[in-house]
């Protein structure tokens, strides 16, 4: 699949490369790059509120993952001039809509996941027809034009959901799906999923995996990308590797690796989605 955007470089644009990755054998008279995404989850107490891990929101100065993670994880991104998106909670949206303000006016793209990071695949029709639209106002309203991109919170998005998000005009649903291939949905809606090796809380939170361990992971999971030509994303937290400077080494190794690798080409969700219309 060739998708617009996505460069076709030729052997011996490869060969002469000085971030040629060793021992990579090219056979075909062109490569097309496998592109890469990298996105954000999850803004400050919403997911813990939900829970019940918390019954208020954390004071000023006690939201470490708020504070620290986020603008750690931003200026990681902003080090690199990564494209990112960062799918934030309706909940979010209303109760921090400076920084939510902030991020867009930095280029950042906002998506929207859900009301207060639901279990999505879990609720019934009525359910999501009452978070969909409730999230997808408030970001309106924090912003100043609708939101256009989803993931649903905790992994699977489901047959009603995509159907409202296509009568709203979204264009993206960026969740979990055993398909690793994006896809056209309902209307101008595109499906571009994740797997999960390709979160950091699959390494960190799950699997208690060292740093060293995580990304050999994820180089796995790159050359897995490139040998099926499936697009790849990644999915950072700012409470998983946002607040742990071994971690935030790890993802910058992670970058530096994506960046440095030839065979790979870093774009926003909309590039891949364009290749699909």
């Amino acid at each position: 699949m060739h998708l617009p955007g996505i460069k076709k470089v030729s052997r011996a644009t490869i060969a002469s490369s000085d971030r040629q990755a060793p021992n990579m054998a090219v056979t075909l008279p062109y490569m097309i790059l496998t592109p890469v995404c990298f996105t954000l989850d999850n803004l400050g107490d919403a997911a813990d509120l939900y829970r019940g891990n918390i019954a208020a929101p954390r004071p000023q100065g006690t939201n470490y993952a708020l504070e620290v993670g986020v603008p750690a994880l931003l200026a990681l991104c902003e080090r690199h001039r990564l494209p990112i998106t960062y799918f934030v909670e309706g909940w979010s949206a209303e109760h921090y809509p400076e920084l939510v303000r902030d991020m867009a006016a930095r280029g950042v793209v906002i998506g929207m996941h859900g009301w207060q990071h639901e279990i999505w695949h879990l609720l019934d029709d009525a359910e999501v027809d009452t978070l969909v639209k409730r999230a997808h106002e408030t970001h309106t309203r924090t912003l100043g034009k609708p939101p256009t991109i989803f993931r649903a919170p905790g992994g699977k998005t489901t047959p009603y959901t995509q159907q409202l998000l296509a009568e709203l005009g979204y264009e993206i649903d960026a969740s979990y799906h055993e398909h690793a291939k994006p896809s056209r949905a309902q209307g101008q809606l595109v499906n571009i999923p994740y797997q999960w090796p390709g979160v950091d809380a699959t390494h960190w939170l799950w699997h208690k995996r060292t740093p060293f361990e995580a990304l050999h992971q994820w180089q796995l999971t790159i050359d897995h990308a490139v040998a099926t030509q499936t697009p790849l994303t990644f999915i950072f937290h700012s409470h998983v590797m946002g607040m742990q400077p071994e971690r935030l080494a790890v993802g910058e190794a992670l970058i530096q690796m994506v960046l440095a690798d030839p065979r790979l080409q870093v774009v926003p969700l909309s590039t891949i989605r364009a290749g699909l219309l």
